[in-house]
């Protein structure tokens, strides 16, 4: 009997801890939702039973705020071991959100086939019916691959053609998920505006609008990331230095270093000099100390408009 009443005590603690980590990670508190995640996984992993599902969840959410957190070396570390694990137990449902949610540890690692690979294994094996969760976090893996190999176009027809069905999926009513989707969508147009699509920066402008509405603060640097773009598309160097710095500060204060850091690699090639140089060095110095080996296509896949 004690046995039974401990093992409720395990799944109380280990399911309560699960649901603050959650929270907190939907209210982009990503430091505290990695902390918490990484508490619950342990105690469901070690203390409890027939909690396969939860423990997956705790991995999505904590990895993904590592990722947020620009903790790329870690959940690089990590993903192999557990995808391993999840095809070798038949697992489709883990196995298809580490591919496609954390699909950027093969964009670090500067093997887009890799990433495109993994993308494309998992949509073999989930059920192509409805949009579903996984449809979402394989549009934004294969928009994010296209974004880094500089497939501008490809990436614009290919959000196009799935926005529709996200709506329809009602998922846009998680204000995470649809923050990330804006932001998304407005890289997707700043890549591909120029003076034959000067419309597509209009997007952009609009698209940042509507994420600064969210009043969240997390959000609000993605926000001025974009604006520096359209600034800098149409030869505002000045506005566009000045919404970099802001971007930079903003995100080390939320703890989104590696979003950090690409706003100050922007800036640097901006400001040029020894200054902008130093930038630029110091930007790729923290995103080499993350497995992350080219900076250049990184950047260009969080910052583009440059």
């Amino acid at each position: 009997y004690g046995e039974h009443i401990s093992s409720m005590t395990s799944d109380a603690i280990g399911l309560a801890t699960w649901a603050r980590g959650l929270t907190a990670y939907l209210n982009g508190q990503w430091k505290t939702a990695a902390e918490l995640c990484e508490k619950a996984a342990e105690t469901l992993r070690d203390q409890c039973t027939g909690v396969t599902w939860e423990l997956s969840i705790a991995h999505r959410f904590l990895l993904s705020a590592m990722i947020y957190l620009g903790e790329t070396a870690e959940v690089s570390r990590r993903v192999p071991a557990l995808l391993g694990a999840a095809l070798e137990q038949g697992n489709v449902f883990t196995a298809t959100d580490l591919r496609t949610r954390l699909n950027l540890i093969w964009l670090a690692a500067d093997d887009p086939d890799r990433a495109r690979e993994e993308v494309i294994e998992a949509l073999k094996a989930w059920p192509h019916e409805g949009f579903h969760l996984q449809h979402y976090s394989a549009m934004l893996a294969l928009a994010q691959i296209e974004l880094y190999t500089g497939d501008t176009e490809v990436v614009w027809k290919h959000l196009q053609g799935q926005w529709q069905a996200l709506e329809d999926s009602l998922l846009l009513r998680i204000q995470v998920l649809r923050i990330e989707a804006m932001h998304l969508q407005a890289r997707a147009a700043l890549a591909t505006s120029g003076k034959k699509q000067s419309r597509r920066l209009k997007i952009a402008a609009r698209l940042a609008k509507r994420i600064t509405r969210e009043k969240a603060a997390w959000a609000d640097p993605l926000a001025n990331l974009v604006r520096a773009g359209i600034a800098n598309r149409n030869d505002d160097k000045g506005t566009a230095s000045t919404l970099l710095s802001e971007a930079a500060i903003a995100f080390k204060a939320r703890d989104m270093e590696l979003y950090a850091a690409a706003s100050r690699r922007r800036l640097g090639e901006l400001l040029g000099g020894d200054h902008g140089q130093q930038l630029i060095s110091e930007a790729n110095a923290w995103m080499a100390s993350q497995r992350i080996k080219n900076p250049d296509a990184m950047t260009r896949m969080l910052a583009p408009g440059f």
